[in-house]
């Protein structure tokens, strides 16, 4: 399994996946060790930006690999988890993004092992997906740096679960689509 990602493990854009990751207990730190929420809200900022430069690093200089394919979700999904659990102990409805955010990433982590096994070729992130983290993203931020209503509150983080949902359908759906076309053409050379 590892020589498939022989050469991939310390390229730039996945070093900047890692960093990401080394800014979870951080974040936790500041978020329950500091007042006012802005350092908190810095260090969010500063992983949201690791996601934007080492997706755009990959990209232009041609440095997508199938580990970073991996890792990247990986390290999103992490501090997503890590800072929706934080702002859940002051804002209730957290607790139901929460809940979405494991389902949603367990199940496209499902479905992106299974078309791995049936193509043997890991999917990447799509625009819904790169959309929903962004919203994600603003929602947490202006949830720790401004002390608003619980009303003000719900209605961003339903924001957020509505983007979260909307990328779920539509990973679902291709995935799917991407398993039916393979087991179809699996059977057509069979036949």
């Amino acid at each position: 399994m590892l020589k498939r990602f022989k050469g991939e493990f310390f390229t730039v854009p996945n070093i900047l996946s890692y960093v990401r990751i080394i800014l979870i207990p951080f974040i936790v730190w500041t978020y329950f060790g500091v007042e006012p929420k802005y350092l908190a809200a810095l260090l969010v900022a500063l992983s949201g930006l690791t996601d934007l430069v080492d997706g755009y690093i990959a990209r232009h200089y041609n440095m997508i690999t199938s580990f970073g394919k991996i890792i990247d979700p990986i390290a999103d999904k992490l501090t997503q988890v890590t800072v929706v659990a934080c702002v859940a102990f002051r804002y209730k409805l957290m607790f139901v993004l929460v809940g979405v955010l494991i389902f949603k990433d367990l199940f496209v982590g499902v479905m992106g092992l299974l078309v791995l096994k049936a193509t043997d070729e890991v999917e990447g992130s799509r625009w819904y997906g790169k959309i929903a983290t962004l919203l994600f993203y603003l929602v947490i931020i202006l949830l720790l740096v401004i002390d608003m209503s619980t009303k003000t509150a719900d209605l961003l983080i339903l924001c957020c679960l509505a983007g979260m949902i909307v990328s779920l359908v539509l990973y679902t759906v291709r995935y799917t689509l991407i398993l039916t076309r393979t087991h179809n053409k699996k059977e057509n050379i069979a036949k």
